[in-house]
This record gives C-alpha cells, structure tokens and sequence, in this order.
C-alpha cells in the first residue's frame, strides 16, 4: 500500500516536465515580407527578406542613440538556384533562425513573374510555417526596389504594402487564391505596383521613394501575362467582389455638369446557363452610391438627375468591365475563374473543353455584362 500511495504522490511530479521541444522568441529571425526576383542569370532567383530590429523597435528614451539613429527594419538578398538555396545562404549570415510565421506579404518582380511563380507557389505549400494568407503583389521592375519604400505612417515597408492591400483600394489575393488558380488551370490576378519619387513634408521635403497600386497583373498558368490600368482593374476588383468605398467621377454637359458619387456597398454576382449554343456566362455588378458632390447649372429635379447620374454610371462602368475582359481574353488569364463556374454547374460540358480551356476563352466564351446602380440624392449642390 505504501508503494502504491508514493506512486500516487510522484504523479503529478511526472506529469510536470515542461517544454522539452521549445525555441525562444529572442533566438529567431521573424520575416515579415518576402521580396522574389530573377537572379543575374537566368538560372539564379534572388530572395530579399525584411525583418525588424527588436531593439530599435523602442522609444527614442528607451533605445541607446546608436539604435535611434538606425532603420527599426533589416533586409538581406542572396541569389541562388532555388528559393530554399537563397534562404539557406541568408540563414548562413544571421545570428537568428529564419521564421516565416510571421510573413504577410510577398512581392514579386515582373520579370520573375513571366517567367513564371510555380516554384515560389511550390516552395510556400512546402514551408511548415509559412502561412498561405499572406497578400501576393507584383513589381513593375525588380521587387527588391518596392522594400525601399519610405514608410511615412508605419515603421516598415511591409506594413505599407499589408495595410495598403487591405484598404480594398484594389485587389488583396492571397497565395491560397493563386495555388487553388494554379491547381485548376483558371487565371489568377494581383495589385500591380508602382515605384516612384516625390518630396514628402515628413522628410523635410526631401524626395523619397514612394509606392503605390497602378493597376491589376493577370496571370495564367503561374505566368504573368497582362496588366491592366487603374479603372480596367477597378472593374475587374468589383467583379471579383473585392472592391471597398470607392468614388466614381462623371461629367457631361461638355463639361458644364459633373458628379462626384461614393459607393459603400459593391457586389458582384456570376451565373451560366446552358443554351442551344453552349454556355451563356452573365457578370452583373451591383452598387449603392451617394451624390457626394454635383455641379449642375440647368437645375435640374431630383428624379432627373438620379435618372441621369445612374444612366451615365452604368455606362461608364460597363465599359471599363468589358475592356478589361477583353483584355483578360488577349492575355488568355480566366482570372473571374468562369471556368469553376461552368464546371460546377455542367462538368460534361467543362470535361470536353478542358484540355484547350484556354483556347475556348479567348475566342469562344459568351459572355453578357449588367450593372445595376442605385444613387442617393445626397451632397453638395452648386
């Protein structure tokens, strides 16, 4: 009996073993953006890395004044045959073991991405602690240049291009969105960046590097294969249902009458049917706006105004959607993934096209636009 009451008391102690298999924070590296370009040859990827600097992360009255002078953020490149070759070559030179648990955003350099992301893509589906939320983005030239950002409002460049991706200004595409893309064979589209140069007051207007969204890359088969500009890629963003609050601008009249109209509430909806002919596919975007500001010398009513401004919305924004499908055709991306659709709804029909499903998009897909707009009488009159 004694035994057995002494197994019963050591129990617990047993039970006690703590964290045999634990990594302290303070002896890791936690990368917060991924920067992937094409190596100096064609046969090199060059991987840039951007982390932050715990100790210069304080308070000018915490942090020494070695550390208040410097960057609070560090970024390091190397190049080699394959994502991992990179980072093993990165990891070599730091004191901290490499994290990705903390990465939100990727960016890729144009010429990277036309030759293709399927290994990038294969590499993040692999990594154990990389997380496929993280927001995917496209660089106009190498997307090293984008991290050299002036970040005006954050402390980090990755901050910038995370909390401007999530404005919904545009599109915030995940790498979850660009594998299920990739596994399917449908098109998949990104922010397309822009870098420039402009004097900031923060800076005692000094010129500093400045980034923005431009535009929409379109992808293919993991291949970059067209851009579309701002409104085409408005268009496309309202369809995808991942536009926020924008504002719309009309003028007519000659210029006499303009119109200012702030939608809050922008939906998208996509249905196919089966005809005598094949598939007929129908995009109608919806939205709800209010007149934030007109201009309108004839006076006009109410009603005919409201009947005016909705006419002339619809016209416009028809138009900017069926210019940037038209260019998503040309660059053979299904990035509305129509195919999904269609497949989901007649998989016979889909299994016969899809071997030249790209073929069939571009020259064969029938396709009807509709938008259905709703303003408010609400604003500034003059």
């Amino acid at each position: 009996m004694s035994r057995i009451r002494l197994f019963f008391a050591l129990l617990p102690l047993l039970l006690m073993t703590g964290c045999w298999s634990k990594v302290e924070i303070d002896e890791q590296t936690f990368i917060f953006a991924l920067y992937i370009d094409q190596g100096d040859t064609p046969d090199k990827v060059e991987v840039t890395i951007s982390s932050p600097l715990p100790n210069r992360l304080m308070s000018g009255q915490q942090a020494g004044s070695g550390a208040a002078n410097g960057k609070p953020y560090a970024m390091i490149s190397k190049q080699g045959a394959s994502i991992p070759q990179a980072l093993m070559l990165i990891q070599r030179d730091l004191t901290r073991k490499i994290n990705f648990g903390h990465t939100r955003v990727v960016t890729v350099g144009r010429q990277y991405a036309e030759n293709g992301i399927k290994d990038m893509l294969s590499w993040m589906q692999r990594e154990p602690t990389f997380h496929i939320s993280a927001i995917v983005n496209t660089a106009p030239g190498k997307a090293r240049e984008i991290a050299e950002l002036t970040p005006v409002y954050e402390q980090m460049p990755a901050e910038v291009m995370l909390k401007m991706s999530m404005q919904k200004a545009m599109l915030a595409t995940s790498v979850k969105q660009c594998l299920i893309a990739e596994a399917s064979g449908q098109g998949v589209a990104t922010n397309y960046l822009s870098m420039g140069v402009m004097k900031m007051a923060s800076e005692n207007e000094k010129a500093e590097q400045w980034a923005g969204i431009q535009g929409v890359a379109l992808y293919n088969n993991d291949k970059l294969t067209g851009v579309l500009p701002s409104a085409e890629g408005r268009a496309i963003a309202w369809a995808l249902g991942r536009l926020g609050r924008q504002v719309y601008t009309l003028s007519w009249d000659n210029g006499q009458s303009k119109a200012n109209i702030l939608f809050n509430h922008l939906t998208s909806k996509k249905s196919v049917r089966m005809g005598p002919d094949g598939p007929r596919f129908t995009l109608t975007l919806t939205g709800d706006g209010e007149l934030v500001h007109k201009r309108d010398p004839m006076h006009r009513d109410e009603n005919e105004m409201k009947a005016i401004l909705e006419q002339k919305l619809r016209e416009k924004i028809e138009k900017q959607l069926k210019s940037a499908f038209a260019k998503t055709r040309e660059a053979g991306s299904d990035v509305l993934q129509l195919g999904m659709l269609l497949e989901w709804n007649y998989p016979k029909f889909f299994g016969k096209k899809r071997g030249n499903w790209g073929d069939y998009y571009k020259n064969d897909l029938d396709i009807e636009f509709r938008c259905e707009i709703n303003v408010k009488q609400i604003g500034i009159q003059f």
